[in-house]
């Protein structure tokens, strides 16, 4: 069996790992700048969306909600992610006149496709019978429940898992300077090793890049990726306040944000939603800046978000505040095939901020592309998730995201900043 390397230890990476492992490859070893799980991995979190929508039995679904399904399958029955999965339920929401007829549009198409059971919420008090936590005035809120089978993965727990897991079946991890890629070497059709920071280089016959928004860092994808951070807070809550979250149903709204129940250590996660923020450098690509601290604007957002539905937790101090990366592509789609120079590296990039509840399934697919190329996958997919460098001229870069100002913001224009440890507004050097 050939050697394969696995570059970044993050959600692709140790589900492609792990499917290897499963698969029976002794030979195969996953490199990342810090041991499972990263702090500067997105999926290091206390919790995720899951969320799919309902397939008509006679319907074809698309190779995205095909994946979800097969996800959900997975999140329910692989013992080594079923704890980590809550159905609890998801309601989408909207306030203002674009993403509501967005959603009201939506909801209508999932009506006509014959499924009865999703119910339209067109005043405050609807959405308060299924949350009566929200005690916000929520003006002009409407939206629609999803079923039970939505709800949230608790995220790090469930990496870990899988990283437990992939080394109890052989696979080898290098972290700290060895296991930090800056580079590749290559013939000019072959890459013949990867190139660690510590100088060293580490050989394999097979690689497969799965550095999520570091990967522009290390290959040029032509455009296709552009990495877009998001910001999130948490705030404190007592034993009873935790209790009246518990089991309750994800709230999205479009262009607010949206939170979870309280977590294991009774803090509550809230994240503003707007098209995300870049960090461009002189060529154009946005490369990740991590750091515990969010943009003024973003903590404001948050605190709004609170006032409308938890008017007495928005004054309540941040314990926690974090801007997270994820990696668009033009589409939104994936970007899963054999890199088409270097016949021996498969690329797995695009999660577009919406690819963590694929952790149990995605490596399936990675590992068949590593292992057999992209003539493995069928048509479908493989048009899909094709190397694209095209479509990046025609990228909208909101990609029907709404919320904040309506436009993606580059950090290095954004002024004041705090933090959970500094909540006095302060300037930041952005690298």
């Amino acid at each position: 069996m050939d050697s394969i390397a696995i570059i970044g230890a993050g959600t692709f990476g140790l589900s492609t790992a792990l499917e290897l492992a499963r698969l029976g490859h002794i030979d195969v070893t996953c490199y990342d700048k810090y041991p499972v799980p990263s702090p500067i991995a997105a999926g290091n979190d206390s919790n995720k969306i899951f969320d799919y929508e309902y397939i008509a039995p006679d319907e074809k679904p698309t190779t995205g909600e095909r994946l979800a399904l097969e996800a959900k399958d997975l999140w329910q029955k692989d013992p080594v992610f079923k704890e980590y999965y809550h159905p609890v339920g998801f309601i989408v929401a909207a306030s203002s006149e674009k993403p509501l007829q967005s959603s009201e549009e939506r909801f209508k198409e999932l009506r006509e496709k014959g499924y009865k059971d999703y119910e339209f919420l067109d005043s405050p008090d609807q959405f308060r019978k299924l949350l009566p936590v929200l005690e916000g005035e929520m003006p002009n809120w409407r939206g629609y429940v999803l079923d039970k089978d939505n709800g949230w993965l608790h995220a790090r727990n469930a990496l870990i898992s899988a990283y437990e897991e992939a080394k109890k079946l052989g696979v080898k991890f290098v972290f700290g300077e060895d296991g930090e890629v800056v580079g590749f070497d290559s013939d000019g059709e072959l890459i013949t090793g990867i190139k660690s920071k510590s100088g060293k280089v580490f050989k394999s016959e097979k690689y497969v890049l799965t550095a999520g928004a570091n990967a522009v860092s290390v290959l040029n994808f032509n455009q296709q990726l552009e990495g877009k951070c998001f910001t999130l807070a948490h705030i404190k809550v007592s034993d009873e306040e935790a209790s009246k979250f518990k089991d309750l149903p994800v709230i999205f709204n479009y262009e607010k944000g949206f939170f979870f129940e309280a977590d294991e250590n009774n803090e509550i996660k809230i994240c503003n939603e707007f098209p995300g923020y870049t960090n461009l450098n002189e060529k154009g690509e946005s490369m990740p800046f991590y750091k515990m601290e969010i943009p003024l604007e973003a903590a404001e957002d948050v605190r709004q978000y609170l006032r409308e539905t938890m008017p007495k937790f928005a004054d309540r101090p941040f314990v926690k505040t974090r801007i997270c990366w994820c990696t668009d592509s033009p589409d939104r789609e994936l970007i899963l095939c054999t890199h088409p120079k270097y016949l021996n590296l498969s690329v797995a990039s695009g999660d577009s901020g919406k690819s963590f509840m694929l952790l149990p399934v995605i490596g399936k697919y990675v590992a068949k592309i590593a292992l057999y190329g992209d003539h493995s996958l069928n048509e479908e997919d493989r048009k899909t998730w094709r190397w694209r460098p095209e479509t990046s001229d025609s990228r909208d870069n909101t990609q029907d995201r709404y919320g904040g100002k309506g436009i993606v913001t580059d950090l290095k224009d954004i002024d004041l900043w705090v933090s959970a440890e500094n909540p006095i507004p302060h300037k930041l050097q952005v690298e």
